[in-house]
C-alpha cells in the first residue's frame, strides 16, 4: 500500500523504503527524518493543489513531504481496536 492510498487520520507502518538507482538519496533523506520499517506514521492532511504536499506525523514530528518522496515508501494500514469495533 502507498501513502496516497491513506486517508486523513489514518495510520500506517511503514513496510519498506526503496532505496535504488537515482532515489538513494531521497531514501536516505527519509531515514534521517525518522522513517523507518516498523515505524508508524499518520496521515494529516493533503495540500489543495494536486494533493501535495502530504503532511504526515512521525512519532511527535509533523513532516510534509512531495508526492515523489512518499512513492519510495511502502505502508501497511495499522488498525486499532476502536476502529476494528467502528467496522463491525
Amino acid at each position: 500500500m502507498r501513502i496516497e492510498d491513506l486517508k486523513a487520520g489514518q495510520t500506517a507502518s511503514v513496510v519498506t523504503i526503496r532505496e535504488t538507482g537515482a532515489d538513494a538519496a531521497e531514501s536516505v533523506r527519509l531515514r534521517e527524518m525518522g522513517f523507518d520499517e516498523g515505524v508508524e506514521i499518520e496521515l494529516l492532511h493533503r495540500g489543495l493543489i494536486g494533493g501535495c504536499p502530504i503532511a504526515l506525523r512521525v512519532g511527535s514530528n509533523v513532516i510534509a513531504l512531495r508526492k515523489a518522496a512518499t512513492r519510495l515508501l511502502d505502508v501497511r494500514l495499522v488498525t486499532s481496536d476502536i476502529q476494528a469495533e467502528a467496522a463491525e
